[in-house]
């Protein structure tokens, strides 16, 4: 029997100690540390039904469960049944907890981790071969998508790579800071369609060195090009999740799926100009574009129709992505005065005046301002957690869980118990900085906002270095109190506020 050594994360002390984990052994019969395996169907969770499986749980009236608000169908399951929970939606479904499971979980990855996410999505570009090669990063699986990731990720992920954005992002979130003062921003407005324009305007300048111009007054008009392709973004990601639960529109064209198709096809509209451009650019210009699409176009034999495919997913992925996490971060950045006291204290040490620019070594020294980010990323994950498609069967507390299951990871939830987390519900970014008194010993795979290994979210850095750069500009030109109501979550594919951004903002004088 294999055994492995593991450490206990408990606060702020680690205990190491040694557990026997599921394995295959030479002859490739199962084991566990029990000797008795249970099976799927014995795991608890919501009784299933022939043909509708759970599926009426998310029925209004009916059952209990809204598709919309999938964390607090995530609390009901763990309070009703513990750490793992069944569901039968019309596929096999596990809903996971505990970390140290999670880490199992991730474990049993395949050289291509699979999940089950986009599937209208996936038919949509499938049947546009005349656009698309594959469904796509988001939702390809299996050497299609490890092709896809490979050819693109290193313009993603390369440290240099990243560091060279910071100047022309600084600069746009520079002007739109100025534009703020230029409306006179106040209170009764809904800060996230601001952040929906800055964060388009910034993906626009790094991933293709446009600008959509979204801060002028023409563009404010709801049938402008910076308008209609933010409402593409969350057309797109609004649906998908709805529809990877339904089946409705696999038989006849839905009107979510026609919302769906709409906003893709007006994403590929905008991509593909944006494409040609560069192209007729780089034809007759010195290639020293920074830009993604830019580091693209030098590659040789890199395929237009992929080159298109990843600009859609970027114009998917990072409005409405990056946008929702400074919400949620300036939510709780505004509610903690002692918070922001101490994030302006560092902001003004790296930045003595309000022009003065933002570096790499300003961001490397902004480790206040990073805790702060990861502390509400804990509290307000990206979503409720990661998805997979097991591609093997695999033990799990002595459950047997089947090839093909989809398991989704309930980090958010997890994240607010007081078994992993001191004071788990306050936003205490101390707990993440080493060497502060409390600094704690959190478990690695409890909090997982871009997800986990190849699978991750290909744009991390980037989104991280782009919030990062956000509050700095924005803590140092005002100080912000919140005034709206207590902030929860809509769960669409990400999550998003389910209320009014309100915050006042109080110009600074130093």
């Amino acid at each position: 029997m294999l055994k492995l050594t593991k450490k206990f994360y408990s606060h702020n002390k680690t205990l190491s100690f040694v557990s026997k984990v599921a394995c295959y052994s030479d002859n490739n019969e199962l084991q566990n540390g029990s000797g008795h395996v249970k099976s799927f169907e014995e795991i608890p969770g919501p009784k299933s039904y022939p043909v509708v499986g759970t599926l009426y749980k998310y029925v209004p009236y009916i059952g209990d469960y809204n598709v919309e608000a999938l964390d607090k169908n995530a609390w009901l399951n763990y309070r009703r049944y513990g750490n793992l929970v069944r569901e039968a939606p019309g596929i096999n479904v596990l809903h996971v907890y505990d970390p140290e499971d999670i880490e199992t979980v991730f474990r049993q990855d395949h050289r291509y981790p699979a999940r089950r996410s986009h599937v209208a999505m996936f038919h949509y570009r499938l049947n546009k071969p005349h656009v698309y090669n594959t469904g796509g990063l988001l939702s390809t699986n299996g050497p299609e998508w490890w092709r896809l990731r490979s050819t693109f990720q290193k313009n993603f992920t390369s440290p240099q790579s990243v560091k060279n954005h910071i100047e022309s992002t600084d600069s746009i979130i520079t002007e739109f800071v100025q534009w703020l003062k230029q409306i006179n921003i106040s209170h009764n407005d809904d800060f996230l369609p601001y952040l929906n324009r800055l964060n388009l305007e910034v993906i626009g300048t790094v991933a293709f060195n446009e600008r959509f111009n979204s801060f002028s007054s023409k563009e404010q008009d709801i049938n402008s090009r910076s308008s209609k392709t933010i409402a593409a973004a969350f057309g797109s990601n609004s649906g998908i999740m709805k529809l990877d639960k339904g089946f409705m529109w696999k038989i006849f064209k839905t009107p979510l799926y026609k919302k769906l198709a709409d906003s893709q096809e007006y994403l590929e509209k905008i991509s593909t100009e944006i494409l040609l451009e560069r192209m007729h650019f780089f034809e007759h210009a010195d290639n020293n574009d920074i830009s993604l699409l830019g580091s693209f176009l030098k590659q040789p034999n890199l395929d237009l129709k992929d080159m298109v495919g990843m600009m859609v997913d970027i114009l998917m992925a990072a409005i409405d992505t990056t946008a929702y996490t400074t919400s949620f971060a300036l939510y709780h950045i505004s509610r903690n005065p002692e918070v922001q006291q101490k994030m302006f204290d560092e902001i003004v040490q790296l930045l003595p005046t309000k022009d003065a620019r933002i570096s790499s070594e300003v961001l490397s020294k902004a480790t206040y301002v990073r805790s702060c980010i990861k502390e509400s990323l804990r509290l307000n994950p990206v979503s409720i957690g990661v998805g997979r498609l097991t591609q093997k069967e695999f033990i799990l507390r002595d459950f047997l869980i089947p090839k093909g299951t989809v398991i989704v990871t309930q980090n958010m939830v997890s994240s607010r118990l007081q078994q992993y987390v001191n004071d788990p519900l306050k936003f205490k970014p101390e707990r993440w900085l080493r060497g502060s008194t409390s600094h704690e010993n959190i478990h690695p795979f409890l909090s997982l906002p871009f997800g986990f290994g190849p699978r991750s979210c290909i744009a991390r850095r980037l989104a991280e270095q782009n919030i990062c750069i956000i509050l700095i500009r924005l803590l140092r030109e005002y100080d912000l109190k919140w005034m709206g109501e207590e902030l929860g979550v809509q769960t669409l594919l990400i999550n998003k506020p389910d209320k009014p951004v309100s915050l006042s903002f109080t110009p600074r004088n130093m």
